[in-house]
């Protein structure tokens, strides 16, 4: 009977150690997945250039990281190309977003910054390092805004910034100024929505 016992002591000490092992690799293979995921989800990140603006290809893969539509100039000049060459968003839900529009004839294209959070600034890491040599007030649309000459990436450039709906906005290019008030006068949801 000694016998007996003992041997289904050690299947019990075996069904407890199986059990043991089984746990600690449940736990393993969670952990790594866990990991790999928040990985991959400063992947993009990493690639944007590591200061959180992050490249997309679609406006609507835009709003999706955006939360929010986001506001486009419906007069365009017959020498800009649309869709956009360059869709970078930053500042994560709610953030800003950047869109680059090239002119057809290789001349300086119009970038559209705007903040999708109304009161809020536009992300820094859109902005990027730009210095304003002179800024004065303007008007869109009845509203207050201000237009700069900026040196960007060394680069001089003119700004106007407004608000529009309560989201901050702004047109950089160093075309033509008057395409830039045409522009943002126009300024509505994609596609009229």
């Amino acid at each position: 009977m000694t016998a007996r016992v003992e041997a289904g002591a050690a299947r019990a000490d075996d069904a407890g150690s199986e059990l043991a092992r089984m746990l600690a690799s449940f736990f393993w293979v969670f952990g790594a997945t866990v990991a790999s995921l928040a990985l991959l989800g400063w992947l993009p990140v990493w690639l944007g250039g590591g200061k959180g603006a992050v490249h997309v290809l679609t406006i609507q893969e835009a709003e999706r990281r955006l939360g929010a539509r986001v506001l486009v100039p419906g007069y365009f000049p017959a020498t800009l190309a649309w869709p956009p060459v360059e869709i970078r968003v930053a500042g994560g839900r709610h953030g800003s977003v950047l869109l680059g529009l090239a002119r057809q004839d290789g001349g300086p294209g119009v970038e559209l910054l705007q903040a999708i959070e109304p009161g809020a600034p536009i992300a820094p890491e859109l902005l990027e390092d730009r210095t304003v040599l002179r800024s004065s007030p303007a008007t869109v649309g009845g509203q207050p805004a201000t237009l700069s000459d900026v040196l960007s990436g060394g680069t001089r450039t003119h700004e106007l910034a407004w608000a529009l709906q309560g989201r901050a906005m702004v047109l950089r290019s160093a075309g033509d100024v008057e395409e830039l008030f045409r522009m943002a006068k126009s300024a509505h949801r994609e596609g009229g929505r």
